[in-house]
């Protein structure tokens, strides 16, 4: 056994972490040791530090390795804990995720970071000074616990449960957060999905029904086409889909992007054409134009499959040419001629992928249509290296279902998350879209009222769209009385809550999960604790069981578990090997199941066909009675003779022409088209001065929403958020890098639109870096930026004061906060509230700034 030297620096503080200098060949060794015990094969022992005991990463007789799943964004990989006397040493991927097979991002590899942020929450606070004051007590669990029990029960008692409103971020634990608010009886649920993939979903729902993620089988394509999906540093399905991504390149796939901005997708690409923003669908429609009149379409799977007959669709695009396209988006028509030749003669190893870039506009739900239609029109649907998807979003709830007593869904009603407005964002069973960026706006308006507002993992105050008038609802408590704020983080909508509960992170709390299978076979995975939470932070698991029991009024009912562990007992109880299995591989796959390719082909058995009544006209069988619609319940349809399963869509098949999504429109008094179309943004389209410009917004590789910015690792890569701007646009207006300018954004001039006058948002000051790779008539700015609260790492240096809920007050690393004071502002201050007419989903890459030096 050998000894390794340990140095501290002068300013170290009692307790923090030491500094370990290790010779090369001893971190070589750590790092085999590490491997060996990720493989279950031991490692070798190092001696502790005296002064901590605490060893250095790899390091003790048995290090522990502890298999759960990251949160550091969406993705939600399959991660590795290795521990160390009780405290997390490094993260690594599990090779057991089908998804990302072993890989970790920067984000996950960040995690300890964030456990170990000094400035995180650690007590339960309760405001002592006016809302927005940052004056706190610490209090009890006990008196946390009662106060929101008092409050929470007077409002169901008399018989108002939606005034009970609960606003998540990232619910990675849906079971838990519906089991409750149902039990309560309130259906003032929000979600963030408007702000995120709601149109996209919808267009998805339309076309196949069965459906609201695609998912590529990039692995086995030879051609892949993108349309504003940035898969390299920010997507739902960032690792698992580079991984596959990057293996078909090596296999001699085609990779071409359209975007308005040089993303390292864009920068990995064959080919990258810089497009106006909001054209991506019309380029779609030019290529169908194409591929229809050169009749390079798969006719015979069209005519058999799709609902509209491959002659009309060829009438329907023949208005949309490539001349037409390149006017509107700027890329060349005998490119949009030749590409879609290509796209064509690969198919059915082609596909498309997109993402906020297509569908985060005014026009979003008609852009994502056209895509997903390319892909009908070369009859690559569900074939292997086409476009696929799998009816599981998630792991496979029918055969892992929830514990009972499980409580019905309310019948209480929301104005908010009803979201009626927009006919789509809840048209689709099971898909409940709602729009988020309007709950504030409809507070202040009056439309429902809120007794108590939960925001949960859900930074509003900083994250939505006209920040500022989130903000100032949640000051005002006489339009939110009492406001309770859970979070790892001090953040804006902790400032402005009345008690803060202080969240366990991900490394510490238990979870059941899994994301869209990119191998298309469905799995479950396990998040469980690599630590013991700190100081009193508490998962909702924990909380809500206690919370409904303090209640009462029958809601105990329905959390007879003693512990989270019981009831995650009873929940794998499917699961061979059950909950023992789970924490031991942090994963389980069905092995009897294939990968799903073109599930719509499956032959209905005798079984399902006894008693059954089929239309002749169309095809369809019908048994039973379908729930929603009180008519006969569709189970498949006759092709060539065939009884299939077919699309889980009103006609059973492909819905390039949806006369649902009409009668959805009608109902609301909105015209919707019945097929894909290409809709100009309205102020994009007029002659704008020079120094106006369409405002887009991006993430990248190494942050995330709100979570990541408190991580000081990756705020030390990425800290700051100049405002991109074209060098031959620059040019005209007389501005040089690194200028100083500022950036007023207006509302849209669309009385389609909430409050869409044309109005003035706001104005923010910030610096200029030009660039080649943004559009000319683009002003681009990162979303991860801006924080004015939070601590010092998460803003850049601003915020040192001396919070009661901050765990650590101090930390040695913050004498090295070499960024201290970097420029980064908070762009959502600049966004209006711009729903896509349709569905809802925020418009983010369509408003209009004028820009001025300073």
């Amino acid at each position: 056994m050998t000894t390794d030297t340990h140095t501290t620096s002068g300013n170290e503080a009692a307790g923090s972490s030491p500094t370990w200098e290790l010779s090369r060949r001893d971190l070589l060794r750590i790092g085999a040791a590490a491997g060996a015990a990720v493989a279950g094969l031991g490692a070798i022992e190092i001696a502790r530090d005296p002064q901590t005991g605490v060893t250095p990463e790899g390091a003790g007789a048995r290090p522990v390795t502890v298999p759960s799943l990251c949160q550091m964004c969406t993705t939600a990989c399959g991660i590795v804990g290795h521990v160390a006397d009780g405290r997390l040493l490094r993260i690594t991927g599990n090779p057991e995720d089908p998804n990302s097979q072993g890989s970790v991002c920067a984000k996950g590899v960040a995690g300890p970071s964030v456990l170990y942020d000094p400035f995180r929450m650690l007590y339960p606070l309760k405001r002592v000074g006016e809302r927005g004051s940052g004056r706190w007590r610490r209090v009890s669990w006990d008196e946390a616990y009662d106060e929101m029990a008092t409050r929470l029960k007077e409002i169901r008692e008399r018989g108002k449960p939606e005034e009970f409103a609960f606003q998540q971020g990232r619910n990675r634990s849906a079971d838990i957060v519906a089991r409750f608010l149902n039990a309560y009886g309130t259906p003032s649920h929000f979600n963030h999905r408007a702000l995120c993939s709601s149109n996209r979903r919808a267009a998805i729902a339309t076309t196949i029904g069965e459906s609201d993620w695609d998912l590529g089988d990039f692995e086995n394509s030879q051609y892949v086409l993108n349309f504003g999906s940035n898969w390299a540093e920010a997507h739902q399905g960032h690792i698992p889909v580079a991984i596959r991504m990057m293996r078909a390149r090596r296999k001699g796939a085609k990779l071409v992007t359209f975007e308005t901005r040089m993303s390292n997708t864009a920068a990995l690409s064959d080919e990258w054409f810089c497009v106006k923003p909001g054209t991506d669908g019309l380029i779609a429609l030019a290529m169908a134009n194409v591929i229809c009149r050169e009749q390079l379409w798969d006719k015979q799977w069209l005519d058999a499959w799709s609902n509209y007959p491959a002659a009309k669709v060829a009438e329907h695009v023949a208005q949309y040419t490539p001349a037409y396209a390149e006017q509107e988006s700027g890329v060349p028509a005998a490119v949009i001629e030749r590409i879609a030749r290509e796209f064509a003669a690969a198919a059915p190893q082609c596909t498309t992928i997109c993402n906020r870039g297509s569908a985060s506009h005014r026009n979003g739900y008609y852009n994502d249509r056209a895509i997903t239609m390319l892909n009908a029109l070369v009859g690559n649907m569900g074939k292997v290296g086409g476009w696929c998807w799998h009816p599981n979003s998630a792991w496979d709830k029918k055969a892992l279902p929830e514990p009972g007593p499980v409580p019905d869904k309310p019948k209480a009603k929301s104005v908010i998350a009803e979201a009626k407005d927009w006919p789509l964002a809840n048209a689709f069973e099971g898909k409940k879209m709602k729009v988020a960026e309007v709950i504030y706006l409809w507070i202040k308006e009056g439309r429902q009222k809120v007794s108590a507002l939960m925001t949960y993992n859900a930074d509003t105050a900083w994250s939505f769209p006209e920040a500022q008038l989130v903000r100032s609802v949640l000051k005002d408590e006489r339009l939110i009385p009492f406001h309770v704020c859970i979070d790892v983080m001090y953040s804006e909508t902790a400032h402005l809550a009345d008690l803060i509960l202080p969240w366990a992170t991900y490394l510490e709390r238990w979870d059941i999960d899994s994301r869209p299978p990119q191998s298309l076979v469905d799995y479950v995975g396990l998040r469980q604790p690599v630590v013991e939470p700190r100081g009193e932070s508490k998962d909702i698991r924990e909380i809500f069981p206690e919370l409904a029991r303090r209640i009462g009024g029958g809601m105990q009912t329905y959390f007879p578990w003693k512990t989270t562990e019981d009831y995650l007992e009873e929940y794998f109880k499917p699961v061979p090997g059950g909950f023992p299995r789970m924490k031991a591989t942090g994963i389980w796959i069905d092995p009897a199941k294939k990968p799903l390719y073109e599930p719509h082909l499956k032959r209905l058995t005798p079984d399902e066909l006894d008693g059954a009544e089929e239309d002749t006209r169309t095809g369809i069988f019908y048994k039973g009675k379908d729930e929603k619609t009180g008519g006969p319940l569709a189970i498949g349809v006759r092709i060539a003779g065939v009884p299939r399963r077919g699309f889980l869509t009103p006609s059973r098949k492909v819905e390039i022409h949806s006369d649902f999504v009409v009668g959805a429109g009608k109902d609301v008094g909105r015209e919707i088209q019945p097929l894909p179309v290409y809709e100009p943004i309205p102020s994009h389209q007029r002659d704008l001065p020079d120094d106006h410009l369409i405002m887009t917004s991006y993430k990248i590789n190494v942050h995330n929403a709100h979570r990541t910015m408190q991580s000081k690792w990756l705020q030390e890569i990425s800290h700051t958020n100049p405002a991109l701007l074209n060098r031959a646009t620059a040019d005209k207006l007389g501005i040089a890098d690194g200028d100083w300018i500022d950036v007023t954004s207006f509302r849209p001039d669309d009385p389609a639109v909430p409050g869409g006058d044309g109005s003035k948002v706001g104005t923010l000051r910030t610096r200029v870096r030009l660039t080649e790779g943004v559009h000319p008539m683009v002003l681009a700015i990162a979303h991860n930026a801006g924080r004015s609260v939070g601590g010092a790492y998460a803003t850049n240096g601003k915020d040192t004061a001396d919070n009661p809920g901050y765990g650590e007050a101090t930390d040695r690393d913050l004498d090295r906060l070499w960024w201290k004071g970097a420029i980064s502002v908070p762009q959502n201050d600049l966004l209006p509230i711009y729903p896509d007419p349709v569905v809802g989903g925020q418009s983010y890459h369509d408003t209009v700034v004028q820009i001025r030096k300073v």
